[in-house]
């Protein structure tokens, strides 16, 4: 059983220490769902209840909101659905979209109360960090040339970094539900048996086929909309590449285990994945275009009588 002070102060080492937290906050909710699903809903809130105040008289009560909104809520989403027996997809989700969709609402209200609009605050964030970026490579000597070629792309891209905030913190929202599922179904496995958490393979993930027409209708608004239509649909259309992109690995990771590549060879492709843009549209385009040519062979074919 995890000793719920030892829980509890390593959440509060998240955030006392940022450099501990950029690293290991994603999985801030995986033990405040573990106790939740371990001990029940009561002491799970508790604990909760208690890292907000103490979080709110260490760094302020915008930040303990906010650490409610992206974690918090998540695990109290990931344990209720977890104890109904929902599958794995539907936990992460739910639970990825309430938690983002309270994120952002949160900082919409945070924002709202400066003299800036959101959009601009995000420019203004998005700014900085290129130009602390951008005076690195100034100071190691880099080619002036290259460094005015940066500071163009910045200027050309960064509006449409920031129209795209909504997305962003959706998607993080995403991975971090993504890490903290696959985490409780691995250690609650290890303790308590599989029992709690449905049988299921990544490698057999399907996206439901009706999302289709979510990501045409994003392509359209983005390449043939006008203003805020663009932005809506520049934002729907990362969202739904990340879950393509995510249905496009489903099928790399089946044909590895069909081939039985060994492991090293899974790292090695993965690596070059993620640093390839050109494979990372490939494999999200194969995400797409598995709804047509079923790559994995696994959707239940159709009956004659229905044909």
């Amino acid at each position: 059983m995890l000793p719920v002070a030892l829980v509890f102060a390593v959440l509060i080492a998240l955030v006392v220490f940022p450099p501990l937290g950029a690293l290991v906050g994603i999985l801030s909710p995986f033990p405040l769902a573990f106790i939740f699903l371990q001990r029940g809903k009561q002491p799970a809130l508790v604990l909760m209840a208690l890292i907000f105040g103490v979080i709110w008289f260490l760094v302020g009560q915008n930040q303990a909101l906010l650490f409610m909104a992206e974690y918090a809520v998540m695990a109290i989403i990931l344990g209720e659905m977890i104890r109904a027996g929902f599958p794995g997809d539907r936990c992460i989700g739910a639970s990825a979209l309430i938690s983002g969709g309270v994120s952002l609402f949160l900082l919409v209200a945070l924002v709202g109360d400066q003299d800036s609009t959101v959009k601009e605050f995000f420019e203004k964030q998005i700014r900085a960090h290129f130009a602390q970026s951008i005076e690195t490579f100034e100071s190691v000597g880099e080619n002036k040339a290259e460094v005015e070629n940066m500071k163009a792309f910045v200027e050309k891209m960064v509006g449409g970094f920031a129209s795209s905030y909504p997305a962003f913190v959706l998607v993080g929202s995403l991975i971090s539900a993504v890490a903290n599922y696959s985490l409780l179904r691995l250690v609650w496995g290890r303790i308590y048996g599989p029992g709690l958490f449905p049988e299921s393979s990544f490698a057999e993930w399907v996206c439901p086929e009706n999302w289709v027409w979510g990501f045409i209708a994003a392509s359209m608004a983005l390449f043939l909309g006008q203003g805020v239509v663009a932005e809506a649909g520049l934002n729907l259309f990362v969202v739904m590449m990340v879950v393509y992109f995510a249905q496009g690995m489903s099928i790399v990771v089946h044909f590895l285990k069909a081939r039985k590549v060994p492991v090293f060879f899974w790292f090695v492709l993965f690596i070059l994945i993620f640093a390839q843009p050109l494979l990372i549209g490939l494999v999200a385009g194969m995400g797409v275009f598995d709804i047509w040519v079923d790559f994995r062979k696994i959707r239940n074919p159709v009956s004659s009588e229905e044909s």
